[in-house]
């Protein structure tokens, strides 16, 4: 009787019980789970990383000519929009979109925050000579600088990327007669 109870004995202290087994496949699925989802997490954030690289490129060759070739600056040029596909093999699914925008720079009284009769201290005379400055800066600076832009979508997806520079228009004539 004395072996038998031994061997009882033993046979309980062997193996694993029901409760540490479904400790043990619990945390397996859960780690499990958690690892694919990361993996999945990656593989999209590759693919996105991907096509922004692409959409980049291309807006940035787009701006490169754009520097390279400027158009003629007009008062018609300002907030054009043009929109075409790229005749590039392997990227017949994305479009560009050029928008040209001229500089404005608001007045000196909005920039200053002063009204146009807002002389406090008596220097009417130096504020007359800096008003005319600025609105010459302003008038030179509006006329050299353009901004474009350049949007890149891709048509199956939708996906875009913006991509703006300043470029400086080379027929611009600088006007540097202050009247002194």
């Amino acid at each position: 009787m004395a072996k038998r109870l031994k061997i009882n004995l033993l046979n309980n202290q062997s193996g694993f019980t029901l409760v540490e087994v479904m400790i043990a496949l619990t945390l397996f699925a859960v780690f499990t789970t958690v690892f694919i989802m990361s993996q999945a997490t990656n593989q999209n954030n590759s693919s996105v990383m991907s096509e922004d690289i692409k959409l980049h490129n291309l807006a940035e060759m787009k701006i490169n000519e754009i520097l390279l070739d400027p158009p003629e600056f007009t008062n018609a040029t300002d907030n054009t929009k043009e929109s075409k596909a790229f005749d590039i093999e392997g990227y017949k699914i994305y479009k560009y979109t050029i928008e040209y925008k001229k500089l404005e720079i608001p007045n000196l009284n909005e920039l200053s925050g002063k009204e146009e009769d807002d002389d406090p201290s008596g220097e009417s005379r130096n504020n007359a000579i800096q008003k005319m400055v600025f609105q010459k800066l302003k008038e030179n600076m509006e006329k050299i600088l353009w901004q474009v832009k350049v949007t890149v979508e891709n048509t199956e997806t939708q996906y875009a990327y913006e991509l703006t520079s300043w470029i400086s228009n080379p027929e611009a004539k600088i006007d540097t007669n202050f009247g002194f």
